[in-house]
């Protein structure tokens, strides 16, 4: 299946390339957490997911077309 993945701020940098919005592909009936190991995004930085503009977490079953947006750990104070 064909995803379209952002990695926002930081996390630019387990962009396959330069652009850190890209198309990537994926087996059928991938998981987000299958997607962040396939990256090498480590699964402390991997808290703040959003698939086709809901929150997900790292169990959700991906579908072909799904737009998966990774954030960088929100803190505050």
């Amino acid at each position: 299946m064909k995803l379209k993945i952002e990695l926002q701020s930081y996390l630019d940098q387990y962009a396959p390339g330069i652009d850190p919005t890209f198309d990537y592909e994926m087996p059928d009936d991938a998981t987000v957490g299958d997607l962040v190991q396939r990256l090498g995004i480590p699964e402390t930085l991997a808290t703040v997911i959003v698939v086709a503009n809901a929150a997900s977490g790292l169990d959700r079953v991906l579908s072909d077309g799904d737009r998966v947006t990774f954030l960088p750990p929100i803190a505050g104070g």
